[in-house]
């Protein structure tokens, strides 16, 4: 299958510093994507090098605590994955990540571990082993507890929480990765779905639980095969994708439909600001869980 990938080159743009509530920090952590012995000689795409000492040796997690967070309650993480030609730093400015994670509410911590920097690459690094991504939740929570976010007795195991993995364009392939060995209520896409389908089709198939949010656009490389998986989720599947333009997407469907392909007509780098896209996919399920008694109503949703 074709792939075509458009280069966010976002250390091109100009970088807004948005204000924020909430509390962040970072460390270096075992478990993080890089460095990692299949990058240890850098990388090379359409003829030009990038090194590992500039792309591949940057172990950083960076982590976001709302101002709204309550750890006595039940929380999740929401890990997010950047990009080709990005870092934690532009991506996080650039799409206003912790202001829209402020804004939605969610009892939940931004979890952002560092990809290949400022590099034309989707490769995921140690998390596309098995088992390390857990490991990897483990260091973020005890991490957690260090700062004194949470007390030692609060510290749940990975399979105890529930997860999210999102992320912009080339970070198809790390969640794709992810999702095949780690427990993951949650994926969104934003521009995504160049490839993984396999592992995005089982992991949707797998569990009622699961809810996935894949928005694409006309011109990022995606359409195609967003259209593909949608109709092999229906026809091999015997699943229910709901596909509807942006334009007419409502509150009622992403609450409604654990299955969501929604085509956009903004551009590959404006889908997840747009109408605050990130705010409003993690707002909605939120609130649906606040309402929810004993029922999940993606169990009970008519697709």
């Amino acid at each position: 299958m074709g792939q075509k990938f458009i280069c966010c080159l976002l250390l091109l743009m100009p970088i807004c510093l948005w204000a924020q509530s909430g509390s962040s920090f970072q460390f270096k952590a075992i478990n993080a994507m890089f460095p990692d012995t299949a990058r240890a000689n850098g990388h090379e795409y359409q003829g030009k090098s990038f090194p590992a000492a500039l792309h591949y040796q940057d172990s950083s997690v960076w982590v976001h605590i709302p101002a709204h967070f309550k750890p006595t309650k039940p929380f999740e993480l929401v890990f997010w994955f950047h990009g080709w030609y990005n870092n934690i730093d532009s991506a996080t400015a650039y799409f206003r990540l912790a202001e829209q994670f402020e804004a939605s509410g969610r009892n939940a911590i931004l979890v952002f571990p560092e990809g290949p920097k400022n590099a034309p690459d989707s490769y995921g690094g140690k998390l596309e082993q098995p088992g390390v991504f857990d490991a990897l939740v483990q260091e973020v929570v005890a991490s957690l507890q260090r700062q004194k976010i949470l007390k030692k007795k609060q510290l749940p195991l990975a399979k105890d929480l529930e997860i999210t993995l999102a992320g912009h364009s080339g970070a198809y392939r790390v969640i794709s990765k992810i999702i095949a060995y780690a427990n993951i209520e949650e994926v969104l896409l934003f521009d995504a779905l160049y490839g993984g389908n396999e592992n995005y089709m089982k992991w949707i198939a797998a569990s009622e639980k699961h809810r996935l949010i894949n928005i694409y656009t006309k011109d990022g490389g995606t359409l195609d095969n967003s259209l593909l998986v949608a109709k092999e989720l229906k026809n091999k599947w015997n699943l229910n994708p709901v596909l509807i333009d942006e334009q007419d997407l409502t509150n009622l469907h992403l609450i409604n439909n654990r299955i969501l392909f929604i085509y956009s007509h903004q551009q590959h780098n404006d889908v997840i600001g747009y109408q605050n896209n990130l705010e409003r996919y993690l707002k909605i399920r939120d609130n649906a869980h606040s309402k929810w008694t004993g029922k999940n109503p993606f169990l009970d949703s008519k697709d």
